[in-house]
């Protein structure tokens, strides 16, 4: 019976110091959060952390999930809480900057047109027409507005970096400048054996996103002054200046 006691009473201490700690940590460690995911999901990395110090100007952020229409849809409803978990560390990385707003827009409802209004897409449900919406709008001081139409699920390794690059867009509306210097035809070009059109290199595409691209010829004597960054791919015929 003693045995019982003891057992009992330590459970019970256990359990006290518990919820103490709790509280404790609730006061004293506000704003900290512990990312214990083996991929540190919820974990910003230094570059978005830069960005983010940097926004002189507030930046709102709409982040439109229908909460209710997806109550039966556990892998969309897992993605949209880290999506909201990672939208609430970007704010608090802000120092303020940022404001996060959760709608779970109603069907036929203001909330519903200012998504469309927004380039937010609604993904139909059902035949019945339910129609999810899982997207994102930011608009900065000035009223510009970027979007991120739909989470897409089999995006999810990128989804830091489209978060990102949707900030830095709105913070920096003069995008720095990368001169590109190559022998091959990144930029597309046409290809006389199939006699159509090439198209540019996908990664330049996606460079293309963040900075303003400014070819440079292959016999260029001076880097223009508004070039920030110098990109040289293949540079193993190019002239010895």
């Amino acid at each position: 019976m003693k045995r019982v006691m003891y057992s009992g009473a330590g459970l019970l201490l256990i359990a006290l110091a518990f919820l103490l700690f709790n509280a404790f940590s609730g006061l004293v460690f506000t704003h900290a959060r512990l990312d214990l995911t083996e991929q540190k999901l919820y974990t910003i990395s230094e570059g978005t952390k830069t960005i983010l110090e940097g926004l002189d100007k507030p930046i709102e952020l709409d982040f439109f999930y229908s909460d209710e229409a997806t109550k039966g849809l556990v892998a969309l409803r897992n993605y949209a809480r880290r999506v909201e978990e990672l939208l609430r560390a970007y704010e608090r990385e802000s120092g303020g900057k940022l404001k996060l707003h959760v709608v779970d827009p109603e069907p036929f409802s203001e909330e519903d047109d200012r998504a469309a209004e927004l380039g937010l897409q609604a993904v139909p449900l059902n035949q019945g027409g339910d129609k999810v919406y899982f997207g994102l709008a930011a608009t900065n001081a000035e009223g510009r507005t970027q979007s991120i139409p739909f989470f897409a699920l089999d995006q999810e390794e990128f989804l830091e970096y489209e978060l990102s690059r949707l900030v830095q867009s709105l913070a920096s509306p003069q995008m720095p400048v990368v001169g590109v210097l190559s022998d091959l035809p990144i930029t597309g070009g046409f290809d006389m054996r199939t006699q159509q059109a090439t198209p540019p290199w996908t990664v330049l595409e996606q460079i293309r996103q963040l900075f303003h691209i400014e070819s440079l010829q292959r016999d260029v004597d001076l880097i223009p002054t508004n070039v920030s960054v110098l990109l040289l791919i293949h540079p193993k015929d190019l002239p010895e200046q």
